[in-house]
């Protein structure tokens, strides 16, 4: 039997400690106890043990120790015997007799035995007080245990400690009544949970003697749930084999990261295992290679075995603490004890394991990633090697579901078959076709072209070739090459293709699918150039052949082609219902992912528009709702820029800006548009925040092309060409977009900064004809955001304040902070020009708190010079000077601060706060950076030693809306 640990580093243990040490000091006071310490293995209980108990001796107590193990069970007494050192050859004649008593023919020795045991401790106590201890008393046997059992009932009248550290593991019905008798009594129940995140690198850098442990090696410490002994075996083979790299600071990181786990710690941990059968042996390697959570039925699957058979092994690996029950899956509650398992697997073996669960999986029903995430494992990883007949035949049912659930396996996957398939083989082609569809997705645009031109200069198949021309031209179409794209789709369509359904000689329901979607992207295409009667057109009969055909993603193409119609014609309502027929047509079909996600982020813009702004953040929570489903780059970056446009209309820029960074990493692979918008809102908040060099960053990679400068790029280039004192460029930039009838739809945002601008340049008659462009705007529809930009125009050309204060209260009501600010702005001009200063100074006032808030340093500026020739003063004290520490925090941060500091973790705090995981991030590290801290621990010191403040957060997203079930 094993000793006690003796020495070994023990965190965030000092309440435990604490407990442990108040019953020593109990039982020195007289006073018997029990003390039952429950945990996993490798939780720390031996060390706990070791350090309550450290100088029990020097006061006085006698204490006696043992270890149970596996094998005690088989022999009666032998735990209690070792616990109070009993052999043949003890000096005491007492504990002599009793070992004598074992070894002799009487009828029952044990029974005898145990009694004279109890008199023995009993004895003992009148001397001292005496101190049991039995570590892993789960595997202890059972006289041993009944002994003990009859010790708890006398712990009342002697000064005896009774100190228990149990496993979870086996499950055995005696030591449970032992343990639910003792804690009816007096025993104090200690249960050892794994350690957080904080106290894991602190015990990692304890054993490392390190100050502080890197991101990158605290993430691999994640992989032990919190388990000390994990941890020691993490840090100790990390080191062993030199992966790890000391700073000047004292800092240990990895020095790259980990592409399979040591070698030294995968033998660790399988050793640790090896208590276990063969049949649980072999069960818990199957389970490794399904992943980290696998379902029962999946398990029985791939190994064969009914769930039946698997019960009882499965019971086993619960109570072990191997396996937990997550809802209705299993889960391996230690990442390092799955990886050791999985990688302790031959490479051979484990390949053909891989093929055999694909097979095994497949016809079961499971989800298609699932099979394929297998199939993929399967492979060798040498090139032109490909899939047996079987993968090959399932990957061509297949390809195209997985090609929209998860477009990087398939691409990978589908590269493998087809490049090794024979090129007469049938199945070449369709792989073929779905890798490129697959490429799209994943916005890699210049290789999926590339094969679709290949694909149909190759093919005489007309329902290839309308496949294929409808992928070449929504690629064509999202990177913004219009003129090629529309090419393309008249090609497809004047090809002795029937435009619609319904006409004589069309080819083939398929093949009219595809012509009827080709009719919506060109509706798509010809609106964008400002051609609305034959988008319109397009559209129709889009409509009427998705209808009559029965395909909802033509239908719900043309639909949305109908709503941007609407929209343009200042319908807003019935482009919104419009959107929402669209949404209902399309559904939960992860194949129309992508033209959900268009439609979501044009019905957000309409439904602000018409001040429905929770109904237009619920779109946004929607989009997030189906990236976190079906995310690729492209998916991502166009809900991270929806999210950024609506973060910056409601006037939480600092979220906006988050988002915009996140939104660059997936950058290259965004369509064309999104990426202009991205740049442009980027560049619109950089220059009221007076960054010059961010503007003209953004700016600058923007194309000069009209479809690409949008309202945002015209508003950065007006904003700066004002803050450099270019009123009159600034002014008719803005001019010459109104005299181009530019941006329709959106331009009533920057109209009444031209009405500013001419009216100080004394340009009346550019002044009036922006106003009557902006009212003929608000005519047209019932868009409060439209009609309250008209009172401006107006209110700024009639030079009337009351106009502009009614519409101060219409942006407060659409929570549109900026514009309530720059209409403050205006009605406190007007006011001191009627010389109202008392109202002036009111406006003055609430227009600069809002710019503050907004960290919208030029339009301060801009105020400040405006008001100042009527004696007006900005007071300073709102200012934010701080760079650094907790007072150079913006509101978002101190928010996600404070959700850090109370543990937790960047998704949870993500769906706290309605954000990306990759958007929190990006606030952690700011916060990181401006308070100079190292780690999550130390944002959590300084934010303990900052006032306590009630932080109103929205409420964690829906889990089901929609779209998303």
């Amino acid at each position: 039997m094993e000793s006690l640990a003796d020495g070994a580093v023990l965190v965030d243990r000092d309440n435990e400690v604490r407990r442990l040490k108040d019953a020593v000091r109990h039982v020195v006071q007289g006073r018997g106890a029990a003390v039952w310490i429950d945990g996993e293995p490798g939780i720390g209980k031996s060390a706990l043990l070791a350090a309550g108990l450290d100088g029990v001796e020097e006061l006085g107590c006698q204490v006696f120790r043992a270890t149970a193990d596996e094998f005690a069970r088989r022999c009666p007494l032998l735990v209690m015997l070792e616990c109070l050192g009993i052999t043949p050859n003890s000096p005491e004649p007492d504990r002599r007799a009793i070992s004598d008593l074992l070894s002799s023919a009487a009828a029952d020795p044990s029974t005898v035995a145990a009694d004279r045991l109890l008199a023995l401790i009993e004895g003992m106590c009148t001397t001292a007080p005496v101190v049991l201890v039995i570590d892993d008393i789960q595997w202890a046997d059972a006289a041993s245990l009944l002994v003990w059992h009859r010790l708890g009932r006398m712990i009342g009248r002697l000064p005896l400690l009774l100190i228990a550290a149990c496993g979870p593991a086996p499950h055995r019905p005696d030591l449970a009544l032992i343990r639910r008798d003792q804690t009816a009594m007096r025993t104090s129940v200690i249960t050892l949970s794994p350690l957080g995140e904080a106290s894991t690198a602190e015990l990692a850098g304890q054993l490392l003697d390190a100050d502080s442990v890197g991101p990158t090696l605290r993430q691999v410490l994640q992989g032990a749930a919190g388990n000390p002994c994990y941890v020691h075996q993490i840090v100790n083979s990390l080191q062993r084999d030199g992966y790890l790299t000391r700073s000047a600071g004292n800092a240990v990181e990895l020095t790259s990261e980990l592409a399979r786990m040591p070698e030294s710690l995968t033998t660790a941990i399988s050793a640790r295992l090896r208590h276990a059968d063969d049949t649980t042996w072999g069960v818990l390697r199957m389970a490794a290679l399904l992943g980290p959570a696998f379902s029962v039925a999946d398990l029985s699957a791939v190994c064969g075995r009914s769930v039946a058979d698997l019960a009882g092994v499965v019971e086993q690996a619960i109570a072990s603490g191997i396996l937990v029950e997550s809802g209705a899956r299993l889960e391996f509650r230690h990442t390092v004890v799955r990886q050791a398992l999985y990688e302790g697997i031959p490479t051979p073996l484990r390949l053909a394991l891989h093929n055999q669960a694909a097979r095994a999986l497949g016809p079961t029903g499971a989800r298609i990633e699932y099979v394929a995430g297998h199939l993929l494992a399967a492979l060798p990883g040498e090139t032109a090697v490909g899939l047996d007949d079987w993968g090959v035949d399932w990957l061509v049912h297949n390809a195209r579901k997985l090609a929209h659930r998860a477009s990087e396996l398939a691409v990978d996957l589908l590269t493998s078959a087809s490049d090794a398939l024979d090129p007469d083989d049938p199945r070449r082609e369709p792989l073929r076709i779905r890798l490129a569809e697959a490429l799209l997705l994943l916005g890699r645009t210049e290789e999926a072209e590339e094969l679709a031109e290949a694909i149909l200069a190759d093919t005489r198949d007309p329902e290839i070739t309308a496949e294929m021309s409808w992928l070449l031209a929504w690629s064509l179409t999202m990177w913004g090459r219009l003129d090629k794209a529309r090419i393309v789709i008249e090609n497809a369509i004047g090809g002795g293709k029937p435009s619609h359904a319904g006409k004589a000689g069309r080819t083939s329901n398929m093949d009219s699918r595809w012509i009827a979607r080709l009719h919506g992207l060109l509706a798509r295409i010809t609106l964008s150039i400002g051609q609305v009667e034959i988008a319109e057109a397009a559209a129709r009969r889009a409509l009427d052949a998705g209808r009559e055909l029965g395909d909802r993603f033509a239908t719900g193409l043309a639909l949305h082609a109908t709503g941007v119609i609407s929209a343009q014609r200042w319908d807003l309502a019935g482009a919104a219902a419009e959107f929402d027929r669209a949404l209902s047509e399309l559904g939960n079909d992860p194949e129309c992912t992508d033209q959900r996600l268009l439609i979501l982020a044009d019905l957000r813009g309409v439904l602000f528009e018409l001040g429905k702004v929770d109904k237009a953040e619920q779109t946004v929570r929607e989009m997030q709702a189906i990236v976190q489903r079906y995310g690729t780059s492209p998916r991502r970056g166009a809900a991270r820029l929806c999210a950024a446009e609506h973060f910056h209309a409601t006037g939480r820029w600092d979220e906006a800006v988050a988002e915009l960074e996140a939104a660059m990493e997936c950058y290259d692979r965004m369509a064309a548009t999104h990426q202009s918008r991205l740049r442009c809102l980027a560049a619109a908040i950089a220059s009221h925040r007076d960054q010059r060099d961010t503007v003209e960053e953004h700016l600058a990679a923007v194309s000069e092309s009209p479809d690409r400068r949008t309202e945002f790029a015209l508003l950065a280039q007006s904003t700066w060409y004002e803050r450099d004192g270019r009123q009159d460029d600034a002014a008719a930039a803005l001019g010459a977009a109104l005299a181009r009838d530019e941006h329709p739809g959106t331009r009533h945002t920057w109209l009444p900064l031209l009405v500013r601008l001419a009216l100080a340049r004394d340009d009346r008659d550019t002044a009036v004809r922006a106003t009557e462009a902006c009212e003929a705007d608000a005519a047209c529809g019932s868009a409060p955001a439209i009609a309250a930009a008209a009172r401006h125009c107006r209110g700024l050309l009639e030079g009337d304040p009351a106009l502009i204060d009614v519409v101060v209260e219409a942006y407060r009501r659409m929570e549109q902070p900026l514009k309530r600010a720059q209409a403050l702005e205006d009605s406190a001009v007007l006011h001191a020009r009627r010389g109202d200063l008392g109202a002036a100074r009111a406006a003055y006032v609430e227009a600069t708190r809002i710019y503050t808030d907004l960290g919208a340093k030029w339009d301060l500026l801009r105020a400040d010079s405006r008001l100042r020739p009527y004696g007006m003063r900005r007071l300073r004290a709102r200012r934010r000077s701080a760079t650094t520490g907790w007072e150079a925090l913006t509101p978002t941060e101190l928010r996600v601060a404070r959700l850090v500091a109370a543990g937790h973790a960047n998704a949870d705090i993500a769906a706290i706060l309605f954000a990306s995981r990759r958007t929190i991030e990006v606030h952690v590290s700011r916060i990181l950076a401006k308070l100079g801290a190292r780690s999550r621990v130390e944002i959590a010191i300084e934010a303990a030693r900052q006032p306590s403040l009630d932080q109103h957060v929205p409420l964690p997203m829906p889990e089901n809306d929609r779209l998303c079930g």
